[in-house]
């Protein structure tokens, strides 16, 4: 259907919903990448005027992916509510904003019409609204939740603490869950992203948090991030798994990327409901989501990204969930270019998660590669709190040192509950108050001296006997363990000046890094003494600017590139590609350190071994295109990850089987944090041989290959598994 709108002598024709939909949204780089956003101001407002006079009706008849071929689709029009979508069926999208903002709209009304809503109309709505219009929507809808606690009454603000650790060591994250702790945070969930998607390292993990939740009779839950096939897995080994996570996209080929389906979901939420692990309530599941991640997959159908982010909500809201999360700023700027791209998409979606039913919470984050920084972070962050917000993350010092980007700290928690009256869960508040870490007294505030509290003396039982339970002494001791920024003493509820500047100083070290240069002849002489010929190629992003900003030119080789490849001999068992991706400096520092440990194994193996690519402004996918038209069966790309506070210099590893032009992100696997107070070289080494030959010998990479090594983190190369060299003989 066509649709259209004169303003004076100019008419605006748009052909159908999807794209008046994507010209309608407010300006975000993600649509501009993908060709989608409006051509100038005007016809975006024109859009905004064409959308805001469409009847509601029309989403009811007017899909924007295809029924037939997207099972998302499906799950939209099959369980829409029309009984509860009577009461505004009868409105424009335009009418239905002046609803929602009446007094009429107020809480149950709201609660009773999300059903009735579909994801495109919620985004449709929230693309006209004002950002005081999307606060004050979000903050009448009420959605609560309950596992061990109960989250998202009126005046709560949940926090998930997120102790994650480079090489998942459980002394480093119990130090860094003893912080959280200490000042408050954790009753949304204690959540690990694992470094591996190991399955007995998630185990490990798992048994840890529950070991200390029963210990202290923490009435909150736990989760460790790893990918659901990960968590059944575990399940059927006995695995204590409260929450089952998953990250989810708005369409069927988005979810394929993520290596999922729906009925995959739905049976990891039967899994983990047969387990009866809930005190108070059954909500088991927790998604995370993202602006921009069908888009990243190359699985958008031509639908902009905040259309795309609200549908994944409502794959969310078929699996009722304890939390669901976007991460805002996490993918790049190539997606939320900037601070007020940021803010806008943090609040759009937590509107729009919030009309749909669901208990929205939201990662305030950045990288160090994106045009923002803490002030936009601050700005967002008390923005969400006044729209009632669920939970926001709690991260030691807002620095994640597995993950490399920035979010909220335990101070920014305190921040927030102190400047909006905001107190945690109240089961969580009154374990706060027994445990002497909050006192009543009208304002919710941590006592004074919290290191004498039961919690730290029992995780001082985590360090040796002889430590001190002096604050002082914990943290220096405790700090061996992680390079997470524990133990920084508030200043009422922030941070103090020293902390503040450290974190400025590094942040723009970081920032630096993302400008670095491949040293690409240093690397060449480096990788030629190991006995391989080097091939210097350039993707198809000429500049950095250019690279940033267009992932899909980072992916692909230049014209030059592909000549040469050409001329060069092909049919290898695999090809090793170093990238700088977004640090050359952790290309130049350890991709041929990295090489010195394989190498000789696999020729000890037999393996033919193609040259290696380095290729300047590459992305992990421009390593398809190098195996392809080398003819390698497997491609080994070295790449530098995105700069972190505190490592500028962390290299990961992506491992493909077969790969092609179109591979999906779910057939790689991933080795990262490769750097010193990481991964070291020698563990690295050990766990990429260990997949390379099981990868070989199975025919396959990526989701279907788990890595079941049995490697701990200070195992040396001498101690690789028997299996190794059973599996690359047979």
């Amino acid at each position: 259907m066509n649709y259209c709108h004169t303003i004076g002598s100019s008419v605006y024709r748009f052909a159908d919903l999807k794209t008046l939909l994507a010209k309608a949204t407010p300006l975000r780089s993600g649509d501009v990448l993908a060709g989608l956003a409006a051509g100038s101001a005007q016809e975006r407002v024109a859009a905004q005027m064409t959308l805001a006079d469409l009847p509601l009706q029309v989403f009811l008849s007017e899909a924007v992916v295809p029924y037939e071929s997207d099972e998302v689709t499906r799950l939209i029009v099959d369980t829409h509510d029309l009984a509860a979508f009577a009461p505004v069926s009868h409105l424009t999208v335009g009418g239905l904003r002046d609803w929602l903002l009446s007094d009429a709209a107020d809480t149950d009304a709201l609660a009773r019409l999300a059903p009735g809503l579909t994801p495109e109309m919620a985004a449709a709505v929230t693309k006209i609204m004002r950002l005081q219009d999307l606060i004050l929507v979000g903050a009448k809808c009420r959605v609560v939740t309950r596992f061990r606690n109960t989250i998202g009454l009126p005046g709560r603000l949940s926090t998930r603490v997120q102790p994650n650790h480079p090489t998942d060591d459980p002394r480093g994250v119990a130090a860094s869950l003893l912080d959280g702790l200490l000042l408050g945070g954790g009753d949304a969930v204690i959540g690990i992203n694992p470094a591996s998607d190991n399955v007995d390292s998630c185990i490990r993990l798992l048994t840890m948090l529950d070991e200390l939740r029963v210990r202290f009779e923490m009435p909150t839950q736990s989760c460790v991030l790893t990918h659901v096939t990960n968590a059944m897995a575990a399940m059927e080994r006995g695995a204590p798994m409260d929450l089952v996570f998953q990250s989810v996209a708005g369409t069927q080929a988005a979810n394929t990327g993520f290596g999922i389906t729906l009925s995959m979901l739905r049976e990891a939420r039967e899994m983990a409901l047969a387990l009866k692990r809930g005190t108070v309530g059954d909500n088991v599941m927790y998604f995370e989501t993202g602006q921009g991640s069908a888009l990243s997959a190359n699985a958008h159908h031509g639908v902009d990204q905040q259309t795309l982010e609200s549908r994944a909500y409502a794959v969310a809201r078929a699996y009722s969930p304890l939390l669901v999360n976007t991460v805002v700023g996490f993918i790049g700027p190539e997606y939320l270019y900037n601070g007020k791209q940021i803010i806008r998409a943090g609040l759009e979606d937590h509107c729009c998660g919030k009309l749909l039913g669901l208990p929205m919470g939201c990662d305030v984050c950045y990288t160090n590669h994106a045009e923002a920084d803490q002030d936009d972070m601050d700005a967002l962050l008390t923005l969400l709190g006044t729209a009632g917000c669920t939970f926001i993350m709690g991260i030691p010092g807002a620095d994640d040192v597995m993950l490399n980007y920035q979010s909220t700290s335990f101070h920014d928690a305190l921040y927030v509950r102190h400047a909006l009256g905001k107190r945690p869960a109240p089961e969580f508040e009154a374990w706060l108050e027994r445990m002497g870490l909050f006192r009543d007294g009208g304002e919710r505030r941590l006592t004074s001296d919290t290191a004498l509290s039961p919690v730290a003396r029992e995780l001082n039982s985590l360090v040796p006997a002889s430590t001190s339970l002096a604050r002082t002494a914990l943290w220096e001791k405790l700090r061996r363990f992680t390079p997470a920024r524990i133990g920084i003493e508030p200043v009422g509820v922030s941070q103090p000046t020293e902390s503040l500047l450290s974190f400025q100083w590094d942040h723009a070290q970081a920032r630096d890094a993302v400008y670095s240069l491949l040293e690409a002849e240093a690397i060449s002489v480096k990788i030629e003494d190991l006995g391989l010929p080097t091939l210097h190629l350039q993707s198809d992003a000429s500049t950095r600017e250019e690279y940033l900003q267009r992932p899909d030119h980072g992916r692909r080789l230049n014209s030059s590139s592909v000549e040469m490849l050409a001329a060069e001999q092909a049919n290898w068992d695999v090809v090793f590609v170093v990238a700088d991706g977004l640090s050359a400096t952790a290309a130049n520092h350890h991709a041929a350190s990295l090489l010195a440990e394989v190498l000789p194994k696999l020729r000890e193996w037999g393996w033919r071994i193609g040259p290696v690519c380095l290729v300047e402004q590459g992305r992990v996918a421009v390593g398809d295109e190098c195996a392809v038209r080398l003819g390698a069966d497997m491609v080994v790309v070295l790449i530098g990850e995105r700069p972190g506070l505190s490592s500028p210099d962390s290299l990961g590893v992506y491992l493909t089987w077969q790969p092609c032009l179109e591979t999906l992100d779910s057939s790689r696997n991933c080795l990262s944090n490769i750097r010193p107070g990481g991964q070291s070289i020698a563990l690295a080494a050990s766990r990429l041989l260990y997949l390379m030959s099981e990868s070989r010998w199975r025919l396959v990479s990526g989701v279907a290959l788990k890595e079941d090594s049995g490697m701990e983190s200070n195992q040396p190369l001498a101690e690789l598994p028997a299996a190794i060299s059973a599996s690359t003989t047979a």
